[in-house]
């Protein structure tokens, strides 16, 4: 087909108003600014994140189904549901199918964007690689959450377990194979991610098929540490006052300590914690790094099978990490997942 131009110069707001991106187009951030409204796409880093790939593959899926790719988004909850907790009608996800030449279902993987728990960044962190799984045969589900509220997290655990069962529902009808599936997710979305592993919001919990692999971009876990840094600080501290809102979209707007520690996942995972992919930045200003090493010293002494891989540069939000010295990370994820790379 004949693509819509794509330019390093162009801005979010020239994508969002570009009708050829139909439906997808409102998902690129949920609850815009004018700060990534009027940014163009160059200071993302339009290789990095894979601008390209990933619009092509939204504009070919909005132009397949005469409804501008309204097909592909789907609600997760009922419309009775929605009327009875009006936020359960912003819980939604969107299917990347598998490009592929034949009518074989396929595994699937299930994204999970980040955004601090009051956004998601649905175009770097989820449909830019979505479109990269696609186009690898995969099919790929990207996970819209509820958000913004204080706490938040309950919810959006909420959000993931019923969209995944919904999904193994549907595995006929999205040509997929129930059970065999990786989850993962970016910053927020990583947290949720980890959750799904853990033996007190986990799998085992929600009657859930345990994944068979998690990745986990630029992860925040530690939550205990998050919540000391937070009072040891006096009122007013801009650190203290930079971590607050995390802790209450976390843990209520009084920061429940014992509701922070529920979720602080090294604390909560066994032996029985899904193979995992962990991938992060040394230079990450946004998320310490030491969160992503503090979970693979737990995995490596819990004995579950790992990979780490950390770069010295490339900050956070990387996404995809095309030209980092990360890059090629997801293929190796999906290596890993799928059984041919082992742990190194």
């Amino acid at each position: 087909m004949q693509y819509s131009k794509i330019e390093k110069d162009m801005t979010i707001a020239e994508l969002v108003n570009n009708k050829a991106y139909g439906v997808f187009s409102d998902y690129i951030f949920t609850y815009m600014t004018p700060d990534h409204y009027n940014c163009e796409l160059s200071e993302y880093g339009f290789e990095k994140v894979g601008f390209e790939e990933g619009l092509h593959r939204m504009e070919e899926l909005a132009a397949s189904d005469g409804m501008d790719g309204g097909s592909y988004i789907h609600d997760i909850y009922s419309k009775e549901a929605q009327t009875m907790q009006w936020d359960k009608a912003y819980a939604k996800y969107i299917h990347f199918p598998a490009k592929k030449d034949n009518d074989k279902p396929v595994p699937y993987v299930f994204i999970i964007p980040g955004g601090a728990f009051n956004r998601q960044w649905g175009f770097i962190e989820g449909m830019s690689v979505a479109a990269h799984l696609s186009n690898m045969g995969y099919a790929a589900f990207v996970l819209y959450y509820r958000v913004k509220q204080e706490p938040v997290v309950s919810l959006a655990i909420e959000d993931i377990i019923n969209a995944i069962r919904d999904i193994e529902s549907k595995a006929d009808e999205y040509g997929i194979i129930k059970g065999e599936y990786m989850i993962g997710g970016f910053s927020a979305g990583a947290t949720l991610a980890g959750e799904i592993g853990s033996d007190n919001y986990g799998w085992k919990v929600a009657g859930l098929p345990k994944p068979q692999a998690i990745f986990l971009g630029y992860t925040a876990i530690c939550m205990n540490e998050f919540y000391k840094a937070y009072t040891s600080l006096p009122v007013g501290n801009p650190i203290r006052e930079g971590i607050a809102p995390f802790l209450r979209r976390l843990a209520g707007p009084d920061v429940d300590s014992k509701l922070v520690s529920s979720y602080d996942l090294p604390s909560h995972i066994d032996s029985s914690y899904p193979k995992t992919y962990i991938v992060a930045n040394e230079d990450d200003g946004t998320v310490p790094v030491a969160n992503s090493k503090a979970m693979d010293a737990v995995l490596t002494k819990l004995g579950v099978e790992h990979i780490t891989k950390i770069g010295s540069k490339g900050g956070h939000s990387f996404g995809l990490g095309n030209g980092l010295e990360v890059s090629g990370w997801l293929e190796e994820a999906v290596e890993f997942w799928r059984g041919t790379t082992k742990n190194i």
